[in-house]
This record gives C-alpha cells, structure tokens and sequence, in this order.
C-alpha cells in the first residue's frame, strides 16, 4: 500500500501534470496523464492540438505515426515544454530516418516535479517532506507510404515510465494511425494511442481529422479526440504560410487555434492583461522558421503560446534539423 504522501503526490500529479487540453475541460483521472500534455511539437500546440491530419516528420511520433511515412530526410528534433503550474518537460527528443518508402522513428521525453503539498493522514502539511515526480517514456516506430503516398500507415510502441514520490510503474503501450490524401489538398486521418494496457495503468486515445491545403500559403485542421479518462475535445487550427521562394531567406508561417475549454478565471498577469488575453481559456498562437540554406542543412525553430486563464500559460518552442 501506498503511504500517504505518495498518496498525495499521485493526485496532485494528476492534476498538476496533465495536458492543457485536459486540465481545461476535466482534469485525467487515468494512469500516466503527462502523456497528453503534447510534447514535441510547437506546431501542433499552437494550431489547437488539432495535428492528427498534418502529422509529418519527426513530430509525428506523439500524434499520429502514419505521419512518419512523410518524411524526406532524416530529421532530428529537441523541444521543450513548459506547462502550467510550473511543471516541464526539459527533455523530449525525436529521430526520424528515411530508407525509401519505409520510414522508422524514436522519441523519448523527460518530466520531473517537485514542491508538492504533502498531508499526513489528518491533513495535516508535512512542509519537510521531499517528493518528487520523474515520469518519461521511449517509442519505436515504422511507418510506410502507398500508392505514391496517398495512403500512409504507421505504428509505435512506447514503454512509459512512472515515478510518483517512490512508487514506481512501468507499462508497454501501442500506437496504430492511419493518414489517406485523396489529392494535394485534403487529408483523412485516424490514430489510436496507448492501447493495450488498463486506464488506470496508461489512458488511451483517439484522434479523428482533416486538414485542407489551400495552395502553398493555408492550411486548415479539424481534430476530434477523446482520452479514456477525460471527454471529447475538438481543436481547429490554422496557419499561414510565406514559402522559402518568396523570402529566398526561408520560410515564415503564422498560427492560432483553439480547442474547446472551460472558463479558467482571470489572469492577473500584467503580459496577459495588456494583451487582452487574462480572460481566455483554449485559444493557441505561434510561428515557425525555417530554412534550407543552412550550412546545406535544412534548420526550423517552432514557437507555441498558450494562455489558460487562471492556471497560467502554456509555452513550448521546438528546434529542427534536417540533414
């Protein structure tokens, strides 16, 4: 049986740890929550979370491994995540490696905490007490194009490690996801998360969309997901895009997005106040840079901003090599 300090840290972490996206709407009540925080992918936080379509690349490990089948050179990719109440991820790296139409990918992901409010059983604050969290977690995948690449299928499985103030868990979960593009300008997408193991062990989820590319300048994304510990959400996204040909220099891409959230209250921020964003709950912004003329490398930086009302602010930048 667990004391009940590490009582107390599992629930706190639940909270504490879980995504933007399920923080707002209902905290996870399942296992292994800071999965879905959304590592990895600066891109996909600002367009909403809504990413299962656009998936491509490195970044598609954590939303959809049919993405990885996209990929044309190998790439490499560091992000860092800060979420609200001072939880982080310092750590996330992904690798993926093209070998024709077959395309095989890695990530892993490092998040720790601590200062936690311990109890004793009455309730009482046991300010001396020292309990840290350090969860984090691995995936291998392989991906593979069809049909001139109008039909990408990709898999994953991920081993996720959990440290709750000295409880110690460790699961293997499984990803499937499926990406059909009828033409240049639609995309169908389906993924299944963290199957095989029980919701209190690791949640599972399941993500639904489709993205419109408007030339080479829009791109429009829909997502459904649902989590086994949480709701349904919705997010759209959007982005605008100056191509690498019309700056010579690279390529700049504007973004927002939402997803559907409860009212988290008023920041007191002065930052969030001045940019009339203390009362806003689910919407995302960022940009992207990126160029092909690096040294003969191809080089990208991410930048995702989120406001969450009371909560805080969600911030996440990513960096890209491709080579």
């Amino acid at each position: 049986m667990m004391t009940a300090k590490r009582l107390a840290a599992a629930a706190l972490l639940a909270l504490a740890a879980a995504p933007a996206g399920a923080i707002a709407p209902s905290a996870g009540t399942g296992g292994a929550a800071f999965l879905q925080m959304g590592q990895g992918s600066a891109r996909a936080q600002a367009l909403g979370q809504s990413y299962v379509a656009l998936a491509e690349g490195a970044d598609a490990l954590t939303w959809n491994p049919a993405g990885l089948a996209a990929t044309q050179q190998k790439e490499i990719v560091y992000s860092y995540l800060r979420e609200v109440q001072d939880i982080s991820t310092p750590l996330y790296l992904g690798y993926a490696h093209p070998m024709g139409r077959t395309v095989w990918g890695a990530n892993m992901a490092y998040i720790s905490a601590t200062g936690f409010d311990t109890r004793d059983v009455n309730g009482v604050p046991t300010p001396d007490t020292n309990v840290a969290v350090h969860d984090g977690y691995g995936s291998l995948a392989l991906a593979r194009s069809f049909w001139y690449e109008k039909l990408l299928l990709g898999g994953a499985i991920r081993i996720v490690h959990e440290d709750n103030g000295g409880n110690l868990h460790d699961t293997m979960v499984g990803d499937a996801g499926i990406i059909v593009k009828p033409n240049a300008s639609i995309a169908v997408a389906f993924a299944v998360q963290n199957i095989g193991a029980q919701v209190q062990d690791v949640a599972s989820v399941v993500r639904g969309g489709v993205a419109y590319r408007a030339g080479d300048f829009v791109n429009l994304a829909l997502e459904i997901s649902e989590s086994a510990d949480t709701g349904a959400r919705i997010g759209v996204g959007a982005e605008f895009i100056v191509p690498e040909e019309y700056l010579e220099l690279g390529q700049v891409v504007f973004r927002v997005g939402y997803f559907n959230s409860d009212n988290l209250g008023q920041s007191f921020s002065g930052q969030l106040e001045g940019l009339h964003l203390d009362r806003v709950s689910g919407v995302s912004f960022g940009f992207g840079l990126f160029t092909s003329q690096a040294f003969g490398y191809g080089l990208g930086i991410d930048y995702a901003f989120v406001p969450f009302g009371s909560l805080g602010t969600v911030d996440q930048l990513s960096l890209k090599l491709k080579f």
